[in-house]
Parts: structure tokens; sequence; C-alpha cells
């Protein structure tokens, strides 16, 4: 279970909105110093993220509660492999089926390139009917 400290900012009809600050682990790192990752994390450290959680078992809280939420690492890592490989892999079959077809190197490209913007396509919005269900969602695990 993948785990994040959060700050209840409200709770309505359609559910607990929790607000989240990016963290950076390179505090903790023994190799911050002569790493290249610093510059990149320090990027986004410190912006805050404010979304809906799931409260399947119902946990009374209110605004300002302090709040443990989580998501399961297997649909952690099904959802980034989904975002992650498919328009890869379509740019690879654009680019294969285009060699079946006996493309010049130009169409090829073209071909692969298309093929890519489709799988971004698909990701965009084929993603909204899949990770709708709720263990593709933070769910809130408890009251800190």
């Amino acid at each position: 279970m993948i785990k994040e400290n959060g700050k209840v900012v409200d709770v309505d009809s359609q559910g607990v909105w929790v607000e989240t600050v990016k963290q950076s682990a390179c505090g903790s790192c023994a190799a911050r110093n002569g790493c290249g990752q610093k510059l990149l994390a320090s990027v986004g450290q410190g912006k805050r993220f404010v979304f809906k959680v799931n409260n399947p078992d119902n946990l009374s809280v209110l605004a300002d509660d302090e709040v443990l939420i989580g998501i399961e690492e297997g649909s952690f890592l099904k959802a980034t492999l989904f975002m992650y490989l498919t328009p890869l892999f379509a740019l690879f079959m654009g680019a294969v089926v285009a060699d079946m077809l006996g493309a010049s190197e130009g169409v090829m490209i073209l071909w692969s390139f298309a093929s890519l913007v489709v799988g971004f396509l698909f990701v965009r919005f084929g993603s909204y009917s899949l990770f709708r269900s709720c263990k593709y969602q933070p769910t809130l695990m408890k009251v800190i």
C-alpha cells in the first residue's frame, strides 16, 4: 500500500476532499549532494494538490483533520503501465504496420507519429471508464 498524509479541505455530498503537499525524498537520501535528480525533484516540491478520496469505511472526518490516504501498489503499477506503455506500443505497432505495407522511411515515420498520437488519445479518453473503479483511486485509511 502506498500511503500519504493529507489534510481534509472539505467534506460534501460528493465525498472527502484532501490536500497533500508534494515532498521530495532527497532530504533523506545519502547521495543528495552528488545526485542529478535533486534539481528535478525540487521543481515541484511544495506544490499542493487537492483531490477527492474514497471513504469506503465511512470514517467520520471534518475539515482540517489530518488523514492517511493510500492506494494499492498493484493498482498504481497497472495504471502507470497503461499510461506509459500504451502510447509506446502504438508507436512501435505503427512502425511495424507501415513496414509490412512496404512504406518508405518518411511515410513510416509519419505513420508511427500518427499511431503515437492515437495511443495518447486512447490513454486520455480510455482511462475515464477504466479507472472509475475504486481500486484505482486513493482511499481514506484513517484519521490521524
